[in-house]
């Protein structure tokens, strides 16, 4: 076996043996399929227009047209700063990791009136503190910070919005230690709002006050083998074929 050379890896201008195997191999690009991302951008706007037919008439934007255009809007921002081929969370393909972040991100944008309802507040007094900033790569990391807080007369709280689309609902652990984590140092309560587009439901949960021996937690391969908890079906206290009620009325305490 040769002797390692250090330093000729240096003059080729790299720093660690993978960089140059992937160098070598062609592998440290990533190619973007953009046929599959903008096949992906119709069947988004094919799901907002029906989940719009479906909801109740309280909660749906008031031009479905011009919230499909967000779509548009979006993926031209990431598109422009060259953010989808660095969107490859754990390997997976960009087109993947893209779909997916857009759904979400377009669930908490539709269901932003709902959430205003809920919390009997204006919808422009909910604030967007998450980290998902779209000019900026380095805020698509995991953080377990929420995506929104709203001002109630006598606290803040924060509002994770979570949506599924297959029928199983979990919350990942490290969103409950920073729930717990902020209760502690703030008393600011965090609630996660989950969207089950699947069945119809939607679930609001305290999260800053979940037992930790109350719940089984599990391994989840289908979210990086990350440890979650399923949201019980007793839970699903808003049917969203109906006017939401306020968050107290469908609120669900562990």
């Amino acid at each position: 076996m040769p002797t390692e050379n250090r330093e000729f890896r240096r003059l080729l201008g790299f720093t660690n043996q993978e960089q140059v195997r992937k160098f070598f191999k062609a592998t440290d690009f990533v190619i973007v399929n953009l046929a599959r991302v903008e096949r992906c951008n119709e069947r988004l706007k094919e799901i907002f227009r029906a989940i719009h037919q479906a909801v109740h008439t309280e909660i749906r934007v008031d031009n479905i047209d011009q919230f499909c255009s967000k779509v548009d809007v979006t993926y031209q921002i990431l598109n422009d700063n060259n953010i989808l081929p660095r969107m490859n969370n754990y390997g997976r393909a960009p087109d993947d990791v893209y779909y997916s972040w857009m759904r979400g991100y377009l669930v908490c944008e539709y269901f932003s009136k709902a959430l205003a309802q809920i919390f009997g507040v204006e919808k422009e007094a909910i604030a967007l503190v998450g980290d998902d900033q779209l000019t900026n790569i380095e805020t698509f990391s995991q953080s377990p910070t929420a995506d929104l807080e709203i001002t109630l007369p006598d606290r803040s709280i924060r509002i994770e919005v979570q949506s599924g689309f297959t029928g199983t609902n979990d919350i990942k652990k490290h969103k409950v230690v920073e729930a717990k984590r902020l209760l502690s140092e703030t008393g600011t309560l965090s609630y996660v709002v989950h969207f089950d587009l699947f069945n119809g439901k939607a679930a609001l949960i305290d999260i800053s006050s979940i037992s930790d021996t109350g719940v089984h937690w599990e391994n989840r391969a289908q979210m990086e083998d990350q440890q979650v908890f399923s949201i019980p079906q007793n839970a699903f206290l808003w049917d969203l074929t109906d006017a939401p009620q306020t968050y107290t009325a469908i609120l669900y305490q562990e």
